[in-house]
């Protein structure tokens, strides 16, 4: 593959609070090569859009480029990265290690700052981890009541059969 652009996005709600990222991997056409989208846990907007590129990164080595431009709406992770910025936290001199240490490894690289409307793409993957989030929360919270429901109708007895039979299904170990 002669060039790959590689959208990145990482947010999180509240910040810190539960973050996710997304990318989105095109060849030199603009046809998709690749997308994805996680969430990470808590983090903060800075956290998750540098994870969102060393991912980036690491997807687009699979794909050996000539080169790999990566596009990013976090205007500061952009000038750490292409070293126009010093990085004065710990924890994102860190990452920024890891990120530069990657770029390495590629032929030819830049990282540019676009506007977060061109960044729509990975954008999208990230929300959409934000909803699935909601949705296994919301069924969670369903499913809990509904156990709730069913174990306040059982007897005293069934329900220490019960326990015992769960912590039986429970792996063992350190």
């Amino acid at each position: 593959m002669t060039k790959l652009f590689v959208h990145v996005d990482g947010g999180s709600r509240g910040n810190p609070g539960q973050a996710a990222v997304g990318l989105v991997l095109t060849d030199e056409h603009g046809v998709v090569v690749e997308e994805w989208g996680q969430r990470i846990g808590r983090a903060t907007n800075n956290v998750a859009a540098y994870k969102a590129l060393i991912e980036g990164i690491r997807r687009s080595l699979a794909h050996n480029p000539e080169e790999a431009v990566f596009l990013t709406d976090n205007h500061l992770v952009a000038n750490q990265v292409n070293g126009l910025r010093h990085t004065r936290e710990p924890h994102l001199q860190h990452l920024n290690l890891i990120a530069r240490g990657l770029l390495e490894q590629l032929p030819k690289w830049r990282v540019n700052h676009i506007e977060r409307d061109a960044n729509s793409a990975a954008r999208r993957l990230t929300e959409q981890a934000f909803r699935e989030q909601l949705r296994e929360e919301r069924e969670r919270r369903t499913l809990c009541a509904q156990a709730e429901a069913l174990l306040r109708e059982l007897p005293v007895e069934q329900l220490r059969n019960a326990l015992t039979h769960i912590r039986s299904l429970r792996p063992r170990g350190p």
